[in-house]
């Protein structure tokens, strides 16, 4: 086949989120290819899953791959008379578009090999996970000799841009100014530099990224951070785990940070300390195919874990005594695949990738006294995490936590944390559904520089930030959403919530903490960047205390930038 019809242009241009014409990116082709929503898909189906992709052709011993074509779309389409004016013409000829050798260096497949459809299905995932691209579709058509021809096709985001934020939450401001190129040329590079400023330091942040050095699967990172309590670095560069056949990873890293660190009463800050934290990690990983699409993981690895603990002038509570943990360490992780793609869960009008299988992780790690100045210990981690659909219309999510330290000489656990969370969704319509989640920690023996705390910064959004304190929490929100999917400006995708949180942390704390339950109720818009940062979504909420103190705001206004909505 040497040439796709407009037919197939209709489904691909459908799942992006702009309408494009075929005109404007096959040449020859002239028939308009509509993006409205894919009534077939969505309105007699409420879980919202996406089954417009056509189906990929069937494997066989001799089908290989003859052909890769790419297709990529711009940031706005001036087809459109929306979208038509000097400022998104501008951006479009301003715009360096993702060269093809990197979106062909993230494929799993290659000319001239064998065909498989799972590489094609994870392909498309790994493009949709890349911060310069808003979405992506791989198709795939079987000519009459077998051969089988590839069309990716993907939209740009704009990534050039300036970093002024100012966030919100819990009655504490924050601010960023600077600026962030995500897609540095067109290479897949991020580079950053940034000034912050929040309640506790202000500074200067750099960052460069490498996902993908010199085309290879290699990834670096570099950070440096010069702020006014002290400053971070952080160096590393890895081979990683990048799909489900990758067969080894290796990697090391580096990474140091002096800063000083406030403690909190009702609110409000009553003494700090400097803390200067060093970790030091190298290791190496083999993975093995399991049957019914399941991955087994496992590393070895070797790292150095140091904090260390300094009273200031302003220090009023006992500080915590320095620690160091060296060890080696081996961790298992389990993955099941069982990816779907949805829309309207933790986005607005995105595509989103959901794994519906289980996630497992796990590591265990031995610390001897000849090897560090602290008492033998063992260190542990684990986690699990599973969605499941129990209906059309509802889905649970679930993950649980558990990690900390074991001092085999006292039989003693030392800054164990356990958590667990539920979510549960209930699509009421396709651009409605109620929100529920319950998070449960408890933690033992913690050390003076770890406490759960509450307050609008976790979660309970009508108080002060880490209000309360102590050793066991919970926390209930509730939420009925809306995806309007309204376009603003062309630039976000909106939608809403109103809101109801109710939360408590007791137990042991450094400072006097309210043991009761506090309640809020609240209501938020939601902005989806459509155009950039398309894995964000800044919230804009106002709450008010139910039973709160005199003490405190009746009105609290929280302005956030998170990864979920």
């Amino acid at each position: 086949m040497k040439a796709l019809t407009c037919n197939l242009f209709i489904v691909i241009i459908s799942t992006l989120t702009s309408t494009y014409t075929c005109a404007n990116n096959i040449g020859e082709m002239t028939q308009s290819c509509s993006n409205q929503r894919p009534a077939e898909a969505l309105n007699n189906n409420l879980n919202r899953q996406l089954d417009t992709a056509p189906k990929l052709p069937d494997e066989g011993d001799e089908k290989r791959i003859t052909r890769i074509s790419f297709h990529q779309l711009n940031v706005f389409d001036t087809s459109l008379p929306e979208e038509n004016n000097a400022l998104f013409r501008f951006a479009n000829r301003a715009h360096i578009t993702t060269k093809p050798e990197v979106l062909r260096s993230i494929l799993l497949f290659k000319e001239g090999e064998s065909y498989s459809q799972k590489r094609l299905v994870e392909s498309e995932r790994l493009l949709r996970n890349q911060s310069f691209l808003y979405d992506a579709r791989v198709f795939a058509e079987e000519d009459c000799h077998g051969d089988i021809e590839v069309n990716v096709v993907t939209r740009d985001l704009w990534t050039l841009l300036p970093e002024l934020s100012f966030s919100r939450s819990g009655g504490e401001n924050s601010s960023r100014i600077g600026f962030r190129e995500t897609n540095l040329l067109g290479w897949g590079k991020r580079l950053s530099l940034t000034q912050t400023k929040d309640k506790d330091r202000s500074g200067y942040l750099f960052v460069y990224d490498d996902p993908h050095i010199l085309s290879t699967r290699y990834r670096g990172r570099i950070e440096y951070a010069d702020n006014s309590d002290g400053k971070r670095h952080y160096i590393g560069v890895h081979y990683p785990f990048f799909s489900t056949e990758t067969p080894y990873s290796y990697g090391i890293s580096d990474f140091n940070n002096r800063r000083i660190e406030s403690l909190y009463q009702a609110g409000e800050e009553v003494s700090e300390y400097e803390h200067y934290s060093k970790i030091s990690d190298v290791y190496l990983g083999a993975a093995k195919q399991l049957a019914n699409d399941w991955t087994q993981r496992l590393s070895i690895g070797f790292r150095n874990h140091e904090d260390t603990f300094k009273a200031t002038n302003a220090s009023r509570l006992p500080i915590a005594q320095n620690r160091r943990l060296t060890y080696p360490y081996i961790q298992a992780h389990w993955f099941e695949d069982n990816y779907i793609k949805v829309r309207n869960f933790d986005s607005i009008y995105r595509t989103e990738d959901l794994n519906l299988g289980w996630n497992i992780n796990a590591s265990i790690g031995y610390s001897d006294n000849q090897l560090s100045d602290d008492q033998n210990h063992f260190i542990y981690n684990f986690t699990v995490e599973k969605a499941h659909y129990t209906s059309k219309r509802s889905l649970w999510r679930s993950a649980l936590a558990l990690n900390g330290q074991w001092n085999s000489e006292q039989n003693r656990a030392r800054n164990m944390i356990s958590q667990a969370s539920f979510e549960y969704y209930f699509n009421s319509s396709l651009y409605q559904s109620w929100y529920a989640k319950v998070q449960l920690r408890f933690a033992k023996n913690l050390t003076e520089d770890l406490q759960l705390t509450l307050g609008g910064e976790t979660g309970l959004r009508g108080y002060p930030i880490k209000y309360q304190h102590g050793s066991k929490s919970v926390l209930v929100n509730l939420e009925k959403r809306y995806y309007w999917e309204y376009d603003l400006l062309q630039l976000f995708k909106v939608g809403g919530a109103v809101f109801f949180d109710i939360g408590r942390v007791r137990g042991n704390t450094l400072v006097d903490s309210d043991p009761n339950y506090l309640k809020n109720v609240g209501m938020g818009l939601r902005l989806a960047p459509s155009r950039a940062n398309a894995g964000l979504v800044l919230h804009l909420d106002v709450a008010a205390p139910l039973n709160g103190p005199n003490n405190i705001d009746g009105v609290q206004w929280l302005f956030t930038v998170k990864n979920r909505f």
